[in-house]
């Protein structure tokens, strides 16, 4: 459990490995379990946002039931699923969401449900004593109503503080994707997929992804071991698993979750506060990385990146000027 002195310090808690690493969500609980969680911040269930917790560490506060809102401050990292890269979040404190999570138009759909409330609670509201009697016969609504019932648009979260994601760490690789097309011929954008690396063991690396119509500028500065940092969202990749089921109308699904980078990366120099451990294993990633740039100066690999002679701060600026 995060101590209140630390939630107003955000460097406490930031830097779990040495380098920044912090994840805030905000929506509606859904599914709480042992141990593992989810936020819906849209109708569509499909993509709700799994968050995992310690049930002891980072108990979900006893006031809070299925279908509230929550917010939460997590730590990301990555981890193997087969054969297939996931990102997770983990929770190191649960609370209420305050008024910077919404937005004003759901300060006015709360007001107007307290001010149906107020009035039928007023001694002369006129309610008729049949609808009172019906309401407590019938007793509170289930979870699935109260979420049936949410108005999504007008629960619009203010979205730099309900899904926000701040990371450092090194480049451990990367993929570009170029020319890609849809599954009815249209054209997609450009999908760059960077592993962030913060720790010694690389199969908990943090899959990040840029989109884009040209990411190739953008792509050949980011060489293996180059220390960056940026902002982004959680996001799951769903796609369908199956046909749809006859009965139901429902097809199954199968999500990945990743961190969608909102901005450029910003390159970590020695002296900056984002990553501040030397740790020996990016030393190494480093010095291989720059050897194979030497011993092949043209080449540009999935991992490798530019040259090793090149410039970086110039490659990494020029790249931006050309977007």
């Amino acid at each position: 459990m995060l101590p209140m002195d630390a939630k107003r310090n955000s460097d406490s808690y930031s830097y779990p490995n040495g380098m920044l690493n912090s994840a805030y969500l905000t929506g509606v609980l859904r599914k709480p379990g042992d141990g593992l969680c989810y936020i819906q911040q849209t109708r569509n269930e499909n993509h709700m946002l799994p968050v995992e917790f310690d049930p002891k560490k980072t108990p979900l506060p006893r006031n809070i039931q299925e279908g509230d809102l929550i917010s939460t401050i997590c730590h990301v990292s990555g981890r193997r699923e087969g054969d297939q890269r996931i990102v997770v979040l983990n929770s190191i404190l649960f609370e209420q969401p305050n008024v910077m999570h919404m937005d004003a138009r759901y300060v006015d759909d709360l007001l107007s449900k307290w001010e149906k409330i107020a009035h039928a609670a007023a001694p002369d509201s006129g309610e008729p004593e049949s609808v009172a009697k019906l309401r407590e016969l019938h007793g509170p609504r289930s979870v699935q109503e109260r979420v049936d019932a949410i108005d999504w648009k007008v629960m619009k979260m203010n979205h730099n503080a309900a899904n926000t994601v701040r990371l450092a760490g090194f480049v451990q690789a990367k993929s570009l994707e170029r020319n890609r097309v849809g599954p009815e011929g249209k054209p997609l954008l450009d999908r760059l997929i960077v592993l962030l690396r913060q720790h010694k063991d690389s199969d908990r690396c943090i899959t990040v992804r840029w989109y884009g119509k040209n990411l190739e500028p953008l792509s050949k500065p980011l060489t293996k071991g180059l220390p960056i940092e940026f902002a982004g969202e959680f996001r799951l990749d769903v796609k369908a698993a199956g046909p749809v089921d006859p009965e139901t109308g429902i097809a199954p699904v199968s999500s990945i979750p990743y961190i969608q980078a909102k901005d450029y990366p910003a390159l970590v120099t020695p002296e900056s506060e984002s990553i501040k451990v030397r740790p020996a294993w990016a030393h190494e990633l480093y010095l291989r990385g720059a050897g194979a740039n030497q011993q092949t100066p043209a080449a540009d690999s999935s991992e490798g990146g530019a040259a090793g002679s090149i410039d970086r701060q110039a490659a990494f600026a020029q790249a931006m000027s050309q977007q």
